[in-house]
């Protein structure tokens, strides 16, 4: 009889669970505690012919929460950050798989906007990551705080260059309505003030535009200063700065950690960069997808940091994951 008393009790405990897992969702919650089928990623650049070391590493920690969370992830997106159609057209097509939820990285603040929330109208919880989009319906925000990484780019071109004046300085961007750019440059403003800039050229996310653009800008004696907003700007920009020899006149501060950044920083032609966490940035978006499909709160907004690396830290112990990261091989 005692043993019978025990099997009620656990039947009705049993019982008891599955009524709360039961009626905590709300009809069309897409929230579940393992996803059916996988997550889908959906970067701002995939290129395998002309690879961007910053979403390589970001695939890195992509590829290491999976496994450790043991989820399936689905990595997809345009070759190049400028095909902002395609990434459109790409996210569309992923929406009419219906996966469990989609990480998005977005090539332009106001264009994925509504992609977004046609996912969210049909139940696709969306994550951001890196960029943002002009929405509401992102569940999380996982990224550099870009507007605290342009101070950083500001602050450190002051502090070398404090002699600054009317339009000494300029800004080679990216991809002119993305939010990292955005908010980048708003960073930059902030500390130096419109009128120290001269103004900001957009280069659609091309080296050999940024080199084009810096050696036009190279010839006004005026410009002091030239910061480069990602790692493809800043390449181009660096190339052009050596050829010209214009390292001493002209001081450099670029963004991210590509290893030929990490050269012309050792070399003196740039003087630093701001270095996001890409590898936490994609570990982060993989770990939170999963706490949100299993129904925990997660954070609206997580930043992943920035480092200022110069030629005096960049070898610092602190800094070697960061700067060098190894592929895991498992």
């Amino acid at each position: 009889m005692k043993y019978l008393f025990l099997l009620i009790g656990g039947l009705a405990a049993a019982m008891g669970v599955f009524l709360i897992i039961t009626f905590s969702f709300k009809p069309g919650d897409s929230r579940k505690i393992q996803p059916e089928g996988p997550i889908v990623v959906i970067l701002k650049a995939t290129s395998k012919t002309n690879p961007v070391m910053f979403w390589n590493v970001v695939q890195m920690g992509i590829n290491e929460a999976a496994r450790e969370f043991g989820v399936e992830v689905e990595i997809d997106g345009p070759d190049y950050e400028y095909q902002i159609e395609r990434q459109i057209n790409i996210f569309n097509k992923i929406i009419e798989r219906r996966p469990p939820l989609i990480v998005l990285a977005a090539t332009d603040y106001k264009l994925l906007a509504e992609p977004v929330k046609k996912a969210a109208e049909n139940n696709i919880p969306v994550i951001t990551m890196d960029s943002g989009v002009d929405s509401t319906y992102p569940v999380s925000f996982i990224a550099t705080d870009n507007i605290e990484a342009g101070r950083k780019a500001g602050k450190e071109l002051l502090r070398l260059n404090p002699e600054g004046t009317d339009g000494s300085v300029a800004i080679i961007s990216h991809v002119k309505e993305t939010a990292t750019s955005i908010e980048r440059e708003t960073g930059i403003r902030e500390v130096l003030g419109d009128w120290m800039i001269k103004n900001t050229w957009y280069c659609d996310n091309d080296k050999s535009k940024a080199y084009k653009y810096t050696m036009k800008i190279l010839e006004n004696p005026d410009i002091k200063g030239i910061i480069a907003l990602n790692e493809i700007v800043t390449l181009g920009v660096a190339k052009a700065v050596k050829e010209k020899n214009a390292s001493e006149r002209v001081v450099v501060i670029g963004f991210d950690s590509a290893p030929d950044e990490l050269a012309y920083l050792e070399n003196d032609v740039i003087k630093a960069t701001i270095v996001q966490r890409p590898y936490n940035m994609g570990y982060i978006s993989i770990k939170t997808a999963v706490e949100y499909l299993q129904g925990k709160k997660v954070a609206p907004v997580i930043d992943t940091g920035s480092v200022l690396i110069t030629a005096d830290n960049m070898f610092k112990r602190e800094y070697q994951e960061l700067l060098f990261p190894v592929k895991n091989s498992k």
